[in-house]
């Protein structure tokens, strides 16, 4: 069987046509249902090459030529952000292996969906995509998997667990957390993935890695460890609770008192400090 000849992007397209091209073929993309697509969207003062919004929420794509760089994922990272979106996927003809695994990573820590997929054209010019890394469980078939959550955080959120975590989920996609503002530049989160869960406090305002250096000396490593994890658009600190998750149901009765005793504990520490 002969091979069809791959050829590159930019020699069939500018930049903004290879935009439009997949804002045309966002159903051959599988990573969810959108439509109102614009492309050369403005965020701030910049702008997102995609932006869509459907069923399955909001989708923010950047895409570039060639092999993807870290400009083009830092850029992705703050249009997701800034959108809120759902759904947050790169395009480029190959990616690194370090990128790979840091897309992988963000979807084990992220309400956001992540995806990596490689657009390549043949010798016709017609395009085609591969998916090279994406959520463990992808939106399609994510339904599913929000029921189960639901049912996790429903004794928290009904106040079965104390009354400081109690309230509504925000939305259908965001099930893998419950949290609230300790003050208007640190945020608190329960987080819940399918193998662990983890307390998680985010940084904001003027100078969120000088909030957090201060927050954190209320804090001895030996009686809480935790673990800086930025990303090119947050600064945040991780605390573990236990290597148990989603997956380990016959613990979720532990796996629900262990996060709200410490969150409640890391919470009220902050929230009574001087700071």
């Amino acid at each position: 069987m002969k091979l069809q000849k791959t050829i590159p992007l930019s020699s069939i397209y500018t930049e903004v046509a290879f935009s439009a091209a997949l804002a045309d073929n966002l159903d051959a993309l599988k990573v969810g249902e959108f439509e109102g697509v614009k492309t050369e969207s403005n965020v701030g003062p910049r702008r997102a090459d995609i932006v869509a919004k459907g069923k399955d929420g909001i989708l923010v794509i950047e895409n570039q030529f060639g092999k993807a760089n870290w400009d083009h994922w830092g850029r992705l990272e703050a249009y997701a952000r800034a959108q809120n979106a759902t759904v947050a996927v790169l395009i480029a003809e190959s990616f690194e292996d370090l990128m790979i695994v840091t897309c992988n990573r963000r979807n084990e820590e992220s309400d956001i969906h992540w995806y990596l997929i490689q657009a390549q054209a043949n010798e016709h010019k017609e395009l085609f995509f591969h998916c090279i890394a994406r959520p463990a469980v992808d939106i399609q078939t994510e339904k599913k998997t929000d029921i189960e959550y639901n049912e996790f955080w429903a004794p928290i959120l009904r106040g079965e667990l104390g009354e400081l975590f109690a309230g509504k989920p925000t939305s259908y996609h965001n099930q893998g957390w419950s949290g609230k503002t300790i003050r208007k530049d640190v945020k608190i989160w329960m987080r819940l993935t399918n193998q662990s869960c983890y307390i998680q406090l985010y940084f904001s305002g003027a100078n969120p890695s000088e909030s957090r250096n201060h927050t954190m000396a209320l804090f001895s490593k030996s009686d809480y460890p935790y673990e800086n994890t930025d990303t090119s658009t947050e600064t945040r600190v991780k605390f573990p609770v236990l290597d148990k998750g989603k997956n380990d149901r016959d613990d979720w009765d532990e796996i629900r008192q262990k996060l709200v005793n410490m969150g409640t504990d890391i919470y009220n520490k902050i929230n009574e400090s001087d700071l």
